[in-house]
């Protein structure tokens, strides 16, 4: 996160896993951590805010760990999820959009246990902007990942440029027609301790 110099509050370090995220908070009061089962940057700006306001109402700070400790997960929306065969699932599969896609990778890339692999076809309704922000999603793939499964076509060339100029090897891209046959690679590949992103969900028959 971006730290401000003169600020009162500041967040001093984040650790994603498998479990979701653990965060220290440094401000006048002192320094605290937390546990959250969220993920990405956006809920720990929230949660930074709501812990502000409750340290300023005298809430203990053991029962604003607990708190936040308890927060549930949205469902589809950076939702993290552990498969009994010890995956993590990263379930960021509605809407996806150039800010949200980039945090969702900025959560893969901090899982250090095992390989990160991504599943997407990428965003759309993007106007004259559509293939300029596929293919940088391409780039910042190629910066989080270990292995890129690409499904269907409609943004498939976008983002193979964005892999390529990235310089992502070859043979860690996999190229699909359709989620069904992405499942199917999928399973070829992963191992427990592997952590896959599912970035966002279009229909096979999108167009």
């Amino acid at each position: 996160m971006r730290a401000v110099d003169n600020a009162d509050y500041r967040v001093t370090s984040v650790v994603y896993d498998e479990t979701g995220t653990s965060f220290s908070m440094q401000g006048p009061e002192g320094e605290f951590s937390f546990h959250t089962r969220l993920v990405g940057e956006c809920n720990i700006s929230n949660l930074m805010g709501a812990v502000i306001v409750a340290l300023y109402l005298k809430v203990p700070v053991d029962k604003i760990q607990y708190a936040i400790s308890k927060i549930e997960q949205v469902e589809h929306r950076l939702n993290l999820k552990r498969t009994p065969g010890g995956i993590t699932i990263i379930d960021d599969a509605f809407n996806s959009n150039p800010t949200g896609s980039k945090m969702a990778l900025d959560v893969l890339a901090g899982m250090t246990k095992g390989k990160r692999i991504v599943i997407t076809p990428g965003m759309i309704e993007l106007g004259d902007k559509q293939h300029e922000y596929n293919a940088e999603l391409g780039r910042h793939i190629a910066g989080s990942t270990d292995v890129a499964i690409i499904v269907g076509e409609y943004n498939r060339d976008a983002i193979l440029e964005g892999l390529k100029s990235a310089d992502m090897p070859e043979e860690k891209v996999k190229v699909v027609d359709s989620f069904k046959e992405a499942q199917i690679v999928l399973g070829s590949i992963v191992k427990p301790g592997d952590t896959v992103l599912y970035e966002n969900d279009l229909p096979d028959t999108f167009k």
